[in-house]
């Protein structure tokens, strides 16, 4: 494999985990915990965009 090819499916890998985490979130009316203009900001997750 290449580096460019093993990149690709780390970055395609942490897109689904983030993916999959939010729905998680949404499904169970949880909050995520966000940094904002470098402030920690608590979200409620059915309030960010799929």
């Amino acid at each position: 494999m290449r580096q460019t090819e093993i990149k690709t499916k780390v970055l395609e890998g942490g897109k689904l985990a983030i993916e999959r985490l939010l729905s998680q979130k949404r499904k169970d009316n949880s909050f995520v915990v966000v940094s904002e203009k470098g402030k920690v900001v608590r979200l409620n997750a059915k309030d960010l965009k799929k």
